[in-house]
């Protein structure tokens, strides 16, 4: 889903950052503590918010122990590697290397977002690394949508979720580098068919169940958090982006439906496996449970998507339903609460998703059109097809049985 505005369209003149185009920048001395890569695909309707969180990177800037590298695409430019210094940002010589910049490319490419993280391990090398996916974000449907490789070439191109894979794969191949933090400052990616694509390749991922505003993360703050202390470890600088957006948004009259969490990815066999059995045992009783699922399911919290809930409220909601008999399915329900309860450092959410507890799901209800329904693509996601939940789902949306439909019940 595309990042929800705010407030209206700010004229980007009046937030541009001067730009300075220099000489090439030398490479990083390796003795920094982190480097942030922001993959800024602003080359969409978000432009003038890339602009704006270009303008509060720079509010900081890089110091003697933290690099901040941009790759930045817009509407009105062309994609530029800058390296980012207080009040301004220099373009970087990448003569040499596989995209001679600036040129316009295809932000919707994994294989740009492989070049650019082993651009800057490599440039700007550091003892830790930030990775953050700036853009429009669809769930399961992918992230970074390219407008302008649209408009040109009629193809609307996306990194999907095994092409993101495939690209922090190929640059761990290259750096041997696993990425300390990967943050998703787009709408709809903390869920679990996401995060199990970076399994042995991020320790801590930094993404929200719900939409996220057009300002996106507050780089100002989390960068000055970042310079002030650049001993911080992966979960301190999670935990910090967290709740310095929690704090950006609790702050702004009207903006009160967000979410943040952070996930440790060492949970992330721990949670597949619980999210297998579980499928599993629903698969089994499904003929005898159908509509205590449906149900269950229905008093889970939501989020844009509908067919997108809370994990753990969902499992929450089969472990107290006493209409359930089922020992079995009752154990595999409470050990996915705990498989997140483990996993799930920090969840934060505005009021009205005081249900949730940083992990979606996509759980479907019928099969066909709707906002229920099924989605194609889903049978391409990994998760589902590498656990049974895939095999569950299907079987849950087609399933004849069910004699009613539930109602969510008001708090």
């Amino acid at each position: 889903m595309r990042r929800i505005s705010g407030f209206g369209a700010l004229a980007a003149a009046a937030i541009m950052v001067a730009m300075a185009f220099s000489s090439p920048m030398a490479a990083g001395d390796g003795g920094k503590k982190w480097t942030v890569m922001v993959y800024m695909d602003a080359d969409n309707s978000l432009e003038t918010y890339g602009w704006l969180n270009l303008e509060w990177l720079e509010s900081v800037g890089s110091t003697d122990d933290v690099n901040i590298v941009v790759l930045m695409d817009t509407m009105t430019t062309e994609t530029e590697l800058l390296y980012v210094k207080n009040g301004e940002s220099f373009q970087v010589d990448t003569t040499g290397t596989d995209y001679d910049l600036p040129n316009e490319e295809n932000m919707g490419d994994g294989k740009l977002l492989e070049w650019f993280i082993e651009t800057s391990c490599d440039m700007y090398p550091a003892e830790r690394y930030f990775v953050d996916l700036w853009d429009h974000g669809g769930a399961f449907n992918g992230i970074c949508w390219d407008d302008t490789t649209f408009e040109e070439e009629g193809v609307e191109d996306c990194i999907l979720l095994p092409e993101m894979r495939e690209a922090f794969w190929g640059a761990y191949n290259t750096t041997n580098e696993i990425i300390d933090v990967v943050g998703f400052d787009a709408c709809l990616m903390a869920m679990p068919e996401v995060a199990y694509q970076l399994r042995g390749l991020a320790d801590y991922l930094v993404f929200s169940e719900e939409l996220v505003y057009g300002q996106g993360f507050p780089y100002n703050t989390i960068a000055a958090d970042l310079v002030a202390n650049p001993d911080m470890g992966g979960e301190e600088l999670s935990t910090t982006i967290a709740k310095e957006f929690a704090t950006y948004y609790t702050s702004m009259m009207g903006y009160n439906d967000w979410t943040i969490s952070v996930f440790e990815m060492s949970y992330m066999d721990q949670l597949t496996a619980a999210v297998d059995v579980l499928a599993k045992e629903m698969l089994r009783t499904l003929p005898v449970y159908v509509n205590k699922f449906t149900n269950d399911r229905a008093q889970a919290e939501e989020y844009y998507y509908f067919y997108d809930i809370d994990l753990m409220s969902f499992a929450e909601n089969l472990v107290m339903d006493t209409g359930i008999k089922d020992v079995a399915l009752k154990g595999a329900a409470a050990d996915v609460v705990t498989a997140v309860g483990d996993g799930v450092v920090l969840s934060l959410a505005s009021y009205p998703h005081r249900g949730s507890h940083g992990l979606a799901i996509y759980f479907p209800s019928t099969p066909t059109d709707g906002a229920f329904s099924m989605k194609d693509i889903y049978i391409t996601i990994p998760f589902g097809q590498d656990t049974a939940w895939y095999d569950f789902i299907d079987a849950f949306a087609n399933f004849q049985g069910r004699s009613w439909v539930a109602e969510k019940l008001s708090y």
